[in-house]
């Protein structure tokens, strides 16, 4: 059994409902961070090793600090995103069989989507917003980034996860050519799914339960499922005792209270989502694993924003900034330590979140 060192790495990522297929895809996308991902029931979860990161907020200090730096990633970046449209349109969308060629070339314009976008992640992101106030350059590129972000992310969210996104369609394709269920698909790798067309043999039981226990590594040096996985993923589990309050980095200034509710994203199923939407009352106190763009309402409707993960150039801490809210980001466990109904204080001046007896 392979030994990993959990002190050895960083969570930097979690988020329920991502399969196989995106998880491989984020192999590729984080080699440089020498990545390792688990699935455990379910749970989505990204490690970096704390080397690895160290090195990427150095790299990216050094690219916000270039003039014009993040506009030529931009032009780049948008010319990729009106592309891939046309690629899919023209060669995927509404096609009855694929050829090998074909999903050789999806995965290669995901990939790409995803590698492009880490540029704006906090890994990249956070040395350079420390130093800003001292260097103009930054800050511009930064300012650019932000309003960029979004768009982006948006884009990726119609690739990866949209009920009739580019995936999916793509899967479905796939699954009436080879006679499988198109969510079995969803959960092999880039090379499994090549394989097929050299009429390779899947166990559907095996592949299923990768949701259950799942691991692979940065370079696929290691891939393991089952008991085996399950193992090594239970030495990573986080246990939270009874707390009443937590801490996290401070995004958006500011002090707020009110009732909580918990939201968090669920890709195997975002109507879900929308209906816990609908459940939260203005002025909540938004608190959830991460904010992505299929979460405005609920942040157009908090008092407070409240993440597990994320930085300070995060989607939770552009847009509470934005809509003039407190923000506090990676606390690592408020999803865990509130629950609906609960009456909490944000204070992000201190970066704290406490239960009010």
């Amino acid at each position: 059994m392979m030994k990993l060192n959990k002190n050895d790495y960083i969570l930097s990522f979690w988020v329920q409902g991502v399969s196989v297929f995106v998880t491989d895809i984020h192999v590729d996308v984080y080699k440089e961070l020498e990545a390792l991902f688990l699935i455990d029931q379910g749970m989505f979860k990204q490690y970096f090793t704390k080397i690895a990161y160290e090195k990427a907020l150095d790299r990216g200090l050094k690219f916000y600090s270039e003039k014009n730096a993040f506009k030529k990633y931009q032009i780049n970046l948008e010319g990729h995103l009106d592309i891939f449209k046309k690629l899919f349109n023209a060669r995927i969308k509404n096609k009855e069989k694929l050829s090998k060629d074909d999903v050789k070339t999806f995965f290669e314009f995901t990939t790409k989507l995803c590698k492009d976008y880490t540029v704006m992640n906090f890994e990249f992101t956070d040395k350079a917003f420390s130093e800003q106030e001292n260097n103009p350059v930054i800050r511009q590129n930064l300012l650019l980034m932000s309003k960029f972000k979004n768009k982006v992310r948006s884009f990726m969210n119609t690739v990866l996860f949209e009920p009739d996104g580019y995936s999916n369609i793509f899967f479905r394709i796939l699954g009436k050519q080879f006679d499988l269920d198109p969510d079995l698909i969803n959960n092999l790798t880039q090379q499994e799914i090549l394989d097929l067309y050299y009429e390779e043999k899947l166990n559907p039981q095996l592949i299923s339960s990768r949701q259950t226990a799942f691991i692979i590594n940065y370079d696929r040096s290691f891939l393991d499922q089952g008991q085996n996985a399950l193992e090594i993923i239970k030495t990573f589990r986080d246990t939270v005792g009874i707390k009443n309050s937590v801490s996290g980095r401070p995004a958006s200034m500011g002090k707020a209270k009110g009732k909580v509710k918990v939201i968090n994203v669920d890709y195997t199923d975002l109507k879900i989502l929308h209906e816990e939407i609908s459940k939260m009352n203005h002025g909540n106190i938004l608190i959830a694993e991460t904010t992505a763009p299929e979460l405005i309402l609920a942040c157009r409707k908090a008092a407070a924003i409240v993440t597990d993960v994320g930085g300070v150039l995060s989607h939770a801490a552009i847009v509470s900034r934005e809509l003039g809210i407190p923000c506090i980001v990676g606390t690592e466990n408020a999803t865990k330590v509130f629950k609906d109904g609960d009456l909490v204080e944000v204070d992000a001046e201190k970066g704290t979140v406490t239960k009010i007896e």
